[in-house]
């Protein structure tokens, strides 16, 4: 059997760690088992899909190294959708209702007071011909559901929890067309399922409840429902966050990339979150894939801390070579700083860009430091006794403890804010060695001269 998963997002917002999650364990499952990755737009909901979010939603899915096999939009299958209604109406497993959205909340309240499982009472099956034109001629336009085999109940082996049984007659006929006319989500999915022979449908376990419903209706259309895996949703240890919905808040995959946070990082947090491999950020997607299982998933949902991710994302950049950041050196406009430059500052930095903040510290007129006179001409008389190109760092902190008598952070912190303007950063040896005698003189010598001027 050909493995064929798909990842199903609605342009309606920006893409989440969330759902990014759910597309790599569909993409890692599938390049495991040498199978194809669909990638399908979800669009049905015409006033909520905009083109913007498609084209974010790709971009963010190519940034990530997430290459899909096929691409396809619901928009593009409406007949798809219209003959698999007039099947399901053919066969009586569809039915028009004429509730309006306050009468159908009565009922749902009235039932809920009775203690009573809060399901459509099929009030909508007892009418007549007769009182389906009479209520069509009065302008209402009907909606339409499916009618569950309520008699029945669905069980499936789930890849993550195991076995699985829901009662049909717990649940509501699910509405398959809106009044408008336009196909909802759960009929729109299981068509294009079918009709891309999709063998695996792995979801968030919010899904759980919904799949027992798509499983009829897979049965109802005459095909055998896919394997399924709902995986635990993720949490974010932050409760302003919310993973659940598409927000333009830093859990975003766009704003997580505007930010600085690599692709890798993420790819490997969010494929080994929540299983037993250890979090990490240099595994490749070839070795993610060969190791992935299912069998490795907790039921536990797991908590996404976004501090975490940027504590790796400092550790992963640390380990990069000049060469690796050479082309986002320049793009930043800083094309002419050195391999000597990069590995004194990428242990210090958070993201790439920083390197910009030391670039103009150690390179660019900076705010000068307020020290006092006596130990800035110190400074610049030790200095100048050395009198090298490159400076003897030892032999300078030397004579400085001689002659200033001060000692460690006492010692070592103005001459960093002096020279630098930061309160933290590289080892003071490797940024006097980057910057240079003169550099430093003169970063001395201006200090001098505005201290003298107060």
């Amino acid at each position: 059997m050909l493995i064929r998963t798909r990842f199903a997002p609605s342009p309606t917002g920006c893409l989440h760690i969330g759902n990014a999650r759910v597309a790599i364990i569909n993409y890692l499952f599938a390049k495991k088992n040498n199978g194809r990755f669909l990638l399908r737009i979800d669009d049905t909901d015409s006033e909520r899909s905009t083109q913007e979010s498609q084209d974010l939603i790709l971009e963010d899915l190519e940034w990530l190294s997430i290459n899909w096999d096929e691409f396809m939009r619901q928009s593009n299958n409406f007949d798809a959708y219209i003959k698999a209604v007039e099947y399901l109406k053919s066969i009586d497993r569809l039915y028009a209702c004429y509730e309006t959205k306050e009468e159908l909340q009565m009922k749902r309240k009235a039932c809920m007071s009775q203690g009573e499982v809060p399901v459509y009472d099929r009030s909508a099956l007892a009418l007549t011909p007769a009182d389906h034109k009479r209520l069509i001629e009065s302008g209402i336009k009907p909606y339409w559901r499916f009618k569950l085999s309520d008699s029945d109940r669905i069980e499936w082996n789930d890849m993550i929890h195991g076995k699985i049984e829901i009662r049909l007659n717990t649940l509501s006929d699910p509405i398959l067309v809106k009044s408008d006319g336009s196909f909802v989500y759960t009929l729109a999915s299981v068509v294009d399922d079918i009709n891309h022979d999709v063998t695996h449908i792995v979801r968030g376990d919010d899904h759980i409840t919904n799949t027992a419903v798509q499983v009829d209706l897979f049965r109802a259309l005459g095909k055998v429902a896919p394997f399924f895996a709902h995986i635990p949703l993720l949490f974010s240890t932050d409760d302003k966050q919310d993973i659940s919905k598409r927000t333009e808040s830093p859990l975003s995959i766009v704003n997580m990339r505007e930010e600085g946070i690599l692709p890798k990082v993420i790819f490997n947090v969010l494929a080994t979150m929540g299983t037993s491999e250890n979090v990490t950020y240099n595994n490749t997607i070839e070795a993610l894939a060969k190791r992935f299982s299912f069998d490795k998933i907790s039921l536990a949902s797991p908590k996404f801390d976004i501090d975490n991710l940027r504590l790796l994302n400092r550790k992963a950049i640390a380990e990069k070579s000049f060469d690796d950041v050479r082309s986002e050196l320049m793009r930043l406009r800083i094309g002419d700083a050195s391999a000597v430059f990069w590995d004194v500052i990428k242990g210090n930095i958070t993201y790439i860009k920083d390197a910009v903040i030391w670039y103009q510290a150690f390179y660019e007129r900076i705010e000068t430091f307020e020290e006092d006179k006596q130990f800035l001409e110190q400074m610049l008389e030790t200095l100048i006794q050395i009198n090298i190109d490159r400076i003897d760092f030892d032999q300078w902190i030397y004579d400085m403890k001689r002659i200033s008598g001060r000692r460690d952070k006492e010692l070592l912190h103005p001459i960093r804010m002096i020279l630098t303007g930061k309160e933290k950063g590289p080892e003071l040896r490797y940024i006097v060695q980057l910057m240079g005698y003169e550099r430093v003189k003169n970063r001395i010598r201006n200090n001098i001269r505005v201290n003298s001027s107060r």
